[in-house]
């Protein structure tokens, strides 16, 4: 089978593509290029990111090693309409931003699986730490990874349904450990390459820079208690997020956290822990990678890739939904995504549009 790979020049891309030629596929590599080279000169990385020119020459390395082609598709319009647009308007209405699972449905699992189709392959695959699976009662579905700790479905959850059908996960049933094993083995020269942190468009996490380069006018507001009383001063309000304690610069006998962001006065408002507490969001544009044949349903939803999956209940009214969580969860914060499972199953996500108090 015709089996083309986003190959990132990673070493999860590397080893997935080694498993399907390994499985008897006739396998082509994809390596997106969202942006210019020269921004990675203008700013140096801090941290590693993906999409860098070492990111592209490693993938060629890679490539040549495994005896396949790789292919270059440019994305820099689309990934500036579609990913940067959407980053910068986020944090000019006070919201927090999610920009890898928009990248994911519009760049990797749109446009460069778009690509790979168009040329002729049969499927697509990636490196993430997922799973397609045929379920008894979802039909065919995404599903976590084995490997818990780095299962990455939650940054999937926005691949339209009708995709999965023509989606490949090679790396689904193994760990990073197992991975890196492969990778060595293999003779990859990615097989010990650092993992990607930061935002591949903010190469030096300086999103001050980034932002006021981008003409958003950061003022300074109050950081201010429960009762309004000032505690000190914030640097701009897209600098902060709910349930934020460190780097505040405010003095107090108690741990504050940030429990809510006033935009119309432009003011933090903290709080102690228990007040980050909530059980009740609004959510917009979801996106169902099943068939949903209730306005109600139980499940366990995630608010951030990092928590837990907690119980809850979800009503859907049209094109939003309302989430109410069996027990409170810390910092639902809008903007981010909420993503519902049952177990392993991804039954779906949307985009926290508030927070009821």
């Amino acid at each position: 089978m015709k089996v083309g790979i986003a190959m990132s020049g990673g070493v999860d891309s590397a080893v997935a593509a080694a498993l399907l030629i390994e499985a008897g596929h006739e396998v082509v590599g994809y390596h997106m290029k969202n942006l210019p080279d020269h921004l990675f000169e203008v700013v140096p990385e801090t941290k590693k990111v993906c999409c860098s020119p070492s990111d592209t020459i490693d993938a060629y390395k890679t490539a040549k090693i495994l005896g396949i082609e790789l292919k270059i598709v440019k994305l820099n319009e689309l990934f500036r309409n579609h990913i940067i647009d959407y980053f910068i308007e986020e944090y000019r209405q006070g919201r927090t931003p999610n920009p890898c699972v928009l990248c994911n449905d519009y760049m990797k699992f749109g446009a460069l699986m778009e690509k790979a189709l168009e040329d002729g392959m049969e499927m697509f695959a990636s490196g993430h730490y997922a799973r397609i699976i045929n379920h008894p009662d979802y039909g065919i579905t995404l599903a976590k990874g084995k490997a818990d700790h780095k299962d990455q479905a939650y940054f999937l959850s926005r691949i339209k349904k009708e995709k999965l059908k023509k989606i490949l996960f090679p790396n689904g049933e193994l760990t990073k450990e197992e991975i890196r094993e492969k990778a060595k083995v293999l003779g990859l020269p990615v097989h010990a390459k650092r993992e990607s942190q930061e935002l591949c468009f903010i190469p030096d996490n300086n999103y001050r820079r980034f932002l006021k380069e981008e003409g958003i006018v950061l003022p300074a507001g109050e950081i201010v208690d429960v009762h309004g009383n000032v505690l000190g001063k914030h640097r701009g309000l897209p600098f902060y997020t709910i349930g934020q304690r460190k780097g505040l610069g405010i003095s107090s006998d108690k741990k504050l956290y940030i429990i809510d962001i006033d935009k119309k006065l432009n003011r933090l408002i903290v709080g102690p822990y228990e007040m980050t507490l909530k059980n009740r969001f609004k959510a917009i544009k979801p996106n169902w990678l099943i068939d949903v044949h209730s306005n109600e349903f139980r499940c366990e939803c995630m608010v951030r890739s990092t928590m837990k999956p907690e119980e809850a209940k979800v009503h859907i009214i049209g094109d939003s939904l309302t989430v109410e969580f069996k027990k409170p969860v810390s910092a639902i914060t809008p903007g981010q995504l909420a993503v519902f499972y049952d177990g392993a199953i991804v039954l779906g996500s949307a985009f926290i549009e508030s927070v009821e108090s």
